[in-house]
């Protein structure tokens, strides 16, 4: 349980941490001047100044945020390492570097996880590796580590061969004769037919073995995995907005909940799961309402556009009615997580 929570409040600091970091790098790529740099929120505990920035360990390890020098003045206006004297495109590149951290976290996380290795399902092998309850291979007796030796009289090799085997089977009993302990088994069958995969199964699995990859592949995984589940989500976001999905989301509550499950299980998975939550996040933060980077971002085309700053009271309207649509979606996704946990 200790190492549940451990665990949730890291991998969620982690997470804003690296979002903050990628601000900051940016920040000073560019000469604006970046007042302070905090892994935490709240007092200070430790810290120190080297040239203009005070770098800080706050009390609270729940990420950390950055405070850049005229963050808040009039856009245009300010010294030259100040925040909003820069153009429009620098300012971009300040607040798009949040999301694109998170990003790459997310690719460094999956790359950790496919050097350690991934479990993936073993199709060479005929040995059961999970027996489905309620399904026929259960009622007949089969068990995990039984190796599958033929299906009706026929050897099989491979669980494709299996998976063949049991599909062609017309409307009765098949015979599945088994190695079990050095003893040879044999069982009669008949297979079920699945109506959302359409092919008959028995409700078997083949075993798992753990698949590991060399730093280069591991590297190339753990982008393709970013871009991978980032098409998902967008994908998901098109199929909620034009009403083919329904929005099911999860709040501090149910991260914190799922990054403690994922603990559990393990180092990978607990990477894994941190790496999918960053990408929502990235994801999530280029979202054009005013208060998110991806609003911002907006608001700093529209500038670029007009070759004028946006009017500090329209700015003021959008940032507010961003914020109360952001405080909506957080309420809602609490209120679906208290109905999880009753």
């Amino acid at each position: 349980m200790i190492i549940a929570i451990v665990a949730s409040i890291l991998g969620f600091g982690l997470l804003i941490f690296f979002h903050e970091l990628g601000h900051f790098i940016m920040a000073k790529k560019i000469g604006v001047k970046v007042e302070k740099f905090s892994l935490g929120y709240g007092p200070e505990l430790l810290g120190f100044t080297k040239g203009e920035t005070r770098y800080l360990i706050s009390a609270f390890p729940l990420g950390g945020y950055v405070k850049v020098a005229g963050e808040n003045s009039q856009p245009g206006r300010g010294e030259r390492w100040e925040l909003n004297s820069r153009s429009p495109g620098e300012r971009m590149l300040v607040y798009f570097f949040g999301p694109l951290f998170n990003f790459i976290l997310a690719s460094l996380l999956f790359t950790v996880v496919f050097i350690i290795g991934v479990p993936t399902f073993d199709f060479q092998s005929t040995v059961i590796g999970r027996v489905t309850d309620g399904y026929p291979a259960q009622e007949a007796g089969l068990m995990a580590g039984d190796e599958i030796k033929t299906i009706n009289g026929e050897k099989v090799r491979s669980w494709i061969e299996v998976q063949e085997r049991v599909r062609r089977e017309s409307n009765r009993p098949i015979t599945i004769r088994v190695l079990r302990q050095g003893k040879e088994i044999e069982f009669q069958i008949l297979p079920k037919w699945d109506e959302e995969i359409k092919t008959k199964i028995i409700g078997i699995s083949p075993q798992e073995v753990i698949k590991k990859f060399s730093i280069f592949e591991s590297i190339k995984e753990g982008f393709v995995q970013t871009g991978v589940l980032t098409c998902a989500i967008l994908k998901g976001l098109f199929l909620i907005v034009f009403g083919k999905a329904k929005l099911d989301v999860a709040g501090p509550i149910g991260i914190f909940q799922m990054l403690g499950m994922q603990a559990q299980q393990g180092m990978s998975s607990l990477l894994y799961f941190i790496g999918f939550i960053s990408v929502n996040l990235a994801i999530l933060n280029l979202f054009p309402i005013p208060i998110l980077d991806g609003g911002v971002i907006l608001l700093l085309v529209i500038e670029a556009i007009r070759h004028k700053p946006i009017p500090e009271r329209g700015r003021q309207i959008l940032e507010q009615i961003g914020l109360v649509l952001l405080i909506g979606l957080m309420i809602f996704a609490t209120f679906k997580d208290m109905l999880r946990i009753r």
